[in-house]
């Protein structure tokens, strides 16, 4: 892909993403606001559980198909529709099977929750999990043919949909629906139109449904993402169970410990995962790049897109950090009217920089399909991780999920930058960034920290936004003067569209 096609498609996926996010994360303002952390709480450890099931009918898949559309382009120039074909009827039946148990078993799965209260609210979403499947398997495909206005414009699509059915079920439209049940009913709604949608779309762009001759191409190395994604999900679920039963054990109520939870995976966690806006934009335009890199035996383009992808998202990581780090608590205050959520932000917030690390190394194994050493690696992590959530609650509360995710990050993207190394010679260039970037985060947190600190008290909402742009605006001037970001190199692109 060319330079300037390239900047096109991060900026298309961006525009799309960071849309998505904002109105997602006002989205959540809103439920935090209207229905409080113990309902917030309920939901997210339902979705905890879809995401588990959803994991096995789905996950793996998707992104195989990416990657093999992909390759065959590459390689081939052309599509290969009997892998599409191939996709569907593998998670069609994965996900039917895991309706059909769930629907005679639903009953009886009381276990997954530690709070009762959230197991009508997982039922209602298990209808989703056949469109989830139809709706992954599509996007990968648009996502390996590299058309990323339709994978980011059907996510957007989507989020609006979700909003609009929450709005109308929690305002009372349907008797008997409130709460995280209609948030949960909202999920549904939206996930059965947006599949319905990219189906319509898949047909329109000239897709097809062919005889599926790629099943065990597609299925074989699906499997070992499947399982991560299992693990993932299941990592998930038992954080939502083991947190918790832990903190009612050192004398935390039933009702304080579910909102102990809504408050790390309801409101601080969109936080955390903001810059996710961007760099996501990137991984997104840059595992089709990769994987095509890896079928040509291009290892050194592929280094050099997966560095450049590497620092580009700590630069975006550490401008979020800075403002986390130093007014943590009084972001959560005002978005959310809570303070607690925001005294563990401020402790989490050390977790960005390993997250975009083992997350673009990660995409990166899987795209020069070594999904196997990504999944060995990403359980050796999580190993630790649930280990030490199981033994800190006890002395450091809610903060041991921050302690035990940034153990589970470093640990992981150790293995997957030493798999790269011998797999295809990576080099340690973004080093350098990790370490800049950490470093002026401390001073520009600090100087926010200290504004805020002369006149919070007497006009709180203008020296947030003033303390964060000054912090924030301090964190950017010392990447400028460390040519961390290449001026001179965006310049001459811009000159380059200018004149071409």
């Amino acid at each position: 892909m060319r330079k300037k096609k390239f900047f096109a498609s991060v900026a298309t996926v961006t525009v799309f993403g960071v849309f998505t996010r904002i109105i997602s994360f006002v989205f959540k303002i809103y439920l935090s606001r209207t229905l409080g952390a113990e309902a917030i709480g309920l939901y997210q450890m339902a979705l905890s559980v879809f995401f588990l099931f959803a994991s096995i009918s789905a996950s793996g898949i998707p992104l195989v198909l990416s990657r093999k559309t992909a390759e065959t382009i590459a390689l081939e120039k052309r599509t290969d529709y009997s892998l599409v074909t191939s996709a569907l009827v593998l998670g069609t039946i994965i996900s039917s099977s895991c309706i059909l148990v769930l629907a005679f078993t639903k009953n009886y799965l009381g276990f997954l929750f530690s709070e009762p209260a959230a197991l009508p609210v997982f039922s209602v979403t298990i209808p989703a999990l056949l469109s989830t499947t139809v709706y992954s398997v599509i996007r990968g495909f648009f996502w390996g043919k590299k058309e990323f206005t339709a994978f980011s414009a059907t996510e957007t699509i989507e989020e609006i949909l979700r909003i609009l059915f929450s709005v109308v079920f929690i305002s009372g439209a349907i008797s008997g629906v409130y709460g995280a049940y209609a948030v949960a009913l909202a999920f549904t709604a939206s996930d059965l139109v947006i599949a319905a949608i990219l189906f319509i779309m898949y047909f329109a762009k000239g897709g097809k449904i062919t005889k599926p001759t790629a099943i065990k191409k597609v299925l074989l190395p699906s499997l070992p993402v499947t399982a991560m994604r299992m693990f993932s999900s299941l990592i998930g679920t038992l954080i939502a169970f083991i947190l918790p039963t832990r903190l009612l054990s050192f004398g935390m109520t039933a009702a304080e410990a579910t909102a102990a939870y809504g408050r790390i995976s309801g409101m601080a966690n969109p936080l955390l995962l903001a810059p996710n806006a961007v760099i996501a934009s990137l991984t997104i335009v840059l595992i089709p790049e990769m994987s095509a890199n890896g079928a040509k035996k291009e290892y050194a383009l592929l280094n050099r897109h997966l560095n450049n992808g590497i620092n580009f998202s700590f630069l975006v990581s550490g401008l979020f950090m800075v403002a986390y780090v130093a007014l943590g608590k009084e972001i959560t205050s005002f978005l959310y009217a809570d303070v607690q959520s925001g005294e563990y932000l401020q402790y989490a917030a050390y977790i960005m920089l390993p997250m975009c690390l083992s997350q673009l190394t990660q995409s990166a194994l899987n795209s020069i399909g070594k999904e196997m050493t990504s999944f060995i690696n990403y359980i050796v992590g999580n190993v630790g991780m649930i280990i030490l959530i199981c033994i800190l609650p006890k002395y450091i509360g809610i903060y041991s999920v921050a302690v035990a995710t940034f153990f589970s990050l470093v640990t992981t993207s150790v293995l997957n930058v030493y798999s790269l190394k011998r797999n295809v010679n990576f080099s340690f260039g973004f080093l350098k960034y990790l370490v800049m970037v950490t470093l002026f985060i401390f001073p520009s947190a600090f100087m926010s920290d200290c504004l805020y600190s002369f006149f919070g008290e007497k006009i709180p909402t203008v020296a947030l936004f003033t303390a964060a742009f000054v912090g924030v605006s301090a964190y950017c001037l010392l990447c400028l003067c460390t040519d961390l970001v290449d001026v001179k190199g965006f310049v001459k692109l811009r000159k380059s569209k200018t004149y071409s």
